[in-house]
């Protein structure tokens, strides 16, 4: 009778093994397209985000002459360091463009582009004028944005 038991056992733990190893596959494949998707989604909002830091950039920078200048350096602020803080948001985000950034999860990704909001924010508060103001307004808009993504 034992002898009978041990093909059988080897057998189901044989099929046992390759089923667990195909669903593996199949959710690591889902995981990937899940992925992939999300990381499409967070380069489109990066480079939203890019875009109105440029715009804030420009509006500091007292060597360009935009029409009209929405964020205004506090008094006494040195301009130079602000636009140097703005280069770096902008390389940041630049890097959740690139085949680099593929190689995160999608929660280091959020976790990354929070950070990076959150010093924005931070930014706007310390830096600018009624930056309060253009902090919660920026944080609408981006959310807007966010949303309207596919």
């Amino acid at each position: 009778m034992m002898e009978q038991l041990i093909p059988v056992v080897m057998i189901v733990a044989m099929v046992a093994f390759v089923l667990i190893k195909q669903i593996g596959k199949l959710t690591n494949k889902l995981d990937a397209f899940s992925d992939e998707g999300s990381f499409e989604r967070y380069a489109q909002f990066s480079a939203i985000i890019q875009d109105h830091v440029r715009n804030i950039k420009l509006s500091l920078d007292s060597s360009k002459t935009p029409d009209e200048r929405p964020f205004k350096l506090i008094e006494g602020k040195n301009e130079d360091e602000a636009l140097e803080i703005l280069s770096d948001f902008i390389r940041k985000l630049v890097f959740f463009e690139t085949m680099m950034a593929k190689k995160k999860s999608a929660k280091e990704i959020e976790a990354d582009l929070f950070e990076l909001l959150s010093h924005l924010d931070g930014f706007l508060k310390e830096y600018c004028e009624n930056g309060e103001t253009l902090s919660d307004a920026l944080r609408e808009t981006l959310l807007e944005a966010y949303q309207q993504l596919d």
